[in-house]
């Protein structure tokens, strides 16, 4: 537990000045953490991370965090002949490789590039448009791992998903969703004109980064789960993997930009 704190705070103070500082070095964090979190991905598929196509994926993550900086990335030509190079690529590699690398293989890598790669895009995005935003969604993605932690040992009686996550309890959900809530009025409060959200719409946003960020922590669960793997990675003592950490906001931001809140 000591190791699991110390870890925690050194990380988050580093993740949050950088965060606060914005621009190239947050964009640069925000590409390396996306990277790593794609070669955990990639390791848990027991793929090799040396092998050419493991790294074009890599590289394709990094060029698309990157690329956050243009306003237009998402909607224009660019993303569209990105998205079908790397396809060409996959495939083609699929015939000189023979039986080494599989359609399978190909399909696994391509749906990681853009679980992982599109979330970070949308992160530097987020912090590219408002700090105070970014901030209140990582405070009650965080808000919510510990309000279910803690409210789950108090009173954790019902399995929420004892098949993928045996420990997770719907009382731990539940009350992890009304502490979110909470933590969002006083940030709003806290925060004042300057987060220009009405209350009901604070509301409504803290309500889906809660529920859909424990949906993304699931998601990351079963996949570890279908792979029999504890943690995604070691590089954080005490908390596994990049991709252990940042499992919620991979899930939350894609839909946060669906519903017009990131643009």
């Amino acid at each position: 537990m000591k190791q699991r704190i110390t870890t925690g705070l050194l990380a988050g103070a580093f993740y949050l000045v950088l965060l606060c500082i914005g621009s190239l070095p947050f964009t640069l964090l925000a590409a390396a953490i996306a990277v790593i979190s794609y070669l955990e991905l990639v390791k848990m598929g027991k793929m090799n991370v040396a092998f050419p196509e493991v790294i074009f994926g890599g590289l394709a993550v990094a060029a698309l965090v990157l690329n956050a900086g243009r306003s237009s990335f998402l909607a224009d030509g660019l993303w569209m002949r990105m998205t079908a190079l790397f396809v060409l690529l996959m495939l083609t590699l699929m015939i000189l490789r023979r039986s080494a690398f599989t359609f399978a293989n190909a399909a696994y890598l391509f749906l990681s590039v853009f679980y992982i790669g599109i979330p970070f895009y949308l992160l530097v995005r987020l912090r590219l448009d408002s700090l105070l935003l970014v901030l209140l969604v990582q405070v009650l993605i965080w808000t919510t791992d510990s309000g279910a932690y803690f409210v789950g040992r108090k009173f954790g009686k019902r399995k929420l998903a004892p098949v993928i996550s045996p420990n997770k309890t719907r009382e731990g959900s539940i009350g992890a969703v009304i502490i979110a809530v909470l933590i969002a009025l006083l940030f709003k409060w806290i925060a004042g004109p300057a987060l220009a959200l009405a209350w009901p719409t604070l509301i409504g946003i803290s309500l889906v980064i809660s529920v859909f960020g424990q949906i993304g922590d699931l998601v990351e669960s079963a996949i570890k789960r279908y792979y029999n793997i504890k943690d995604s990675g070691t590089i954080l003592p005490g908390h596994g993997g990049m991709l252990d950490r940042f499992d919620s906001l991979i899930f939350v931001l894609p839909l946060l930009y669906v519903l017009g809140f990131i643009v």
